[in-house]
């Protein structure tokens, strides 16, 4: 078996396809399966299987959450006793543009939609091509999470987490969209500088005021309190503006292109500090050039550890990779295993290539 395909038939690009799984099968042919999988606990049987097929390839029909899902689903079970003693290791992992950033596959060169990924996938396969990998490094996210039974432990992998602060809250805002897009982040970085002068101001208790208006960039500056601490050293402050971390850098959507320093092999980027919304918004231009930021109380380095420990009555609620995970009282940011991709490129994204 060549080529194991999940797809989440509930996932937003995929509403309204109830034949999606079909499609895919008929483009993977005998080289493969396709399984749907309606929930996160569907994901871990199916990869199971792949493995014990020793599937050489794993295809996550979706964006960077599917991605998310599949690796950290992936990374459990090569713990397993069946797996562990044999040394069974990650098969090579394909993310797709099926979702609404993907900047797991454009961080690597990944191009096309699903559809024409896989049939490069086979063609190359049936040819004997030899596909360029590339390595990337992933993230291991350990902490503690509050439940109904008490604290237990918490564990998953990722690229990219928005942990607390104008981060998060900007997902808030972007994921509440029908369909998300790169227009629907200007449209968020807009709507929030548009509000600031009545919704951080004495205007925003005057009666009449609209809504949007009057919350918008309060709910997006309002800090989270926390303790940070990286590499061994804790931050001096006890609230933040943001906290976010990343293995890989990060293209949204064209918009804004963030950690930079976390292409060096061996590192993690981290993009933590206090700064005000004036401060905040000075540095829209550097986010949208990839340059370092700059201004007082920001911290925007490298680094191997950050540990987050939230303070306040809010528990963290970090977006790692477009999902959401709650209920956390402290989380700390590791380098985790290095994953193999294939720079798969698709038929019509290679011809466009060459004539340019």
């Amino acid at each position: 078996m060549d080529i194991g395909v999940i797809t989440n038939p509930r996932s937003r690009k995929n509403r309204g396809r109830p034949n999606r799984a079909a499609e895919l099968q008929r483009i993977v042919g005998d080289h493969g399966e396709v399984h749907a999988t309606r929930d996160v606990d569907a994901i871990k049987p199916v990869l199971r299987e792949f493995l014990r097929r020793k599937a050489r390839y794993w295809v996550a029909d979706g964006g960077d959450g599917a991605l998310h899902q599949m690796v950290r689903a992936g990374l459990e079970l090569l713990e397993e006793d069946e797996f562990a003693r044999d040394g069974v290791t990650m098969p090579l992992t394909v993310p797709t543009n099926g979702g609404t950033i993907d900047y797991v596959a454009h961080n690597v060169g990944i191009v096309g939609r699903a559809e024409e990924i896989l049939a490069a996938l086979r063609g190359s396969i049936e040819s004997g091509h030899t596909i360029e990998e590339v390595e990337v490094d992933s993230m291991l996210v350990d902490g503690v999470e509050v439940t109904e039974r008490g604290d237990e432990a918490f564990r998953t992998y990722g690229f990219g987490a928005a942990v607390a602060g104008i981060g998060q809250r900007f997902y808030d805002k972007y994921y509440a969209e029908k369909d998300p897009n790169a227009r629907t982040i200007l449209k968020v970085v807009g709507t929030t500088i548009a509000s600031m002068p009545i919704s951080l101001s004495p205007l925003r208790g005057l009666p009449g005021m609209p809504g949007p208006l009057r919350d918008y960039a309060r709910d997006m500056f309002k800090p989270a309190r926390c303790r940070v601490t990286l590499d061994g050293m804790i931050l001096p402050h006890d609230d933040y503006a943001g906290v976010h971390i990343a293995s890989m850098s990060i293209n949204h959507g064209g918009v804004f292109r963030l950690f930079g320093r976390a292409d060096e092999p061996g590192l993690m980027h981290a993009l933590v500090g206090s700064p005000s919304p004036i401060g905040i918004v000075a540095n829209l231009p550097r986010m949208h050039l990839g340059r370092p930021l700059r201004g007082k109380r920001l911290v925007d380095r490298a680094c191997r550890e950050m540990t987050v420990e939230a303070t306040g009555d809010e528990l963290l609620a970090p977006v790692i990779d477009g999902e959401y995970y709650r209920q956390l009282k402290r989380l700390t940011f590791r380098l985790g295993p290095r994953l193999r991709i294939p720079k798969v490129v698709g038929a019509r994204a290679a011809r466009e290539r060459r004539a340019a």
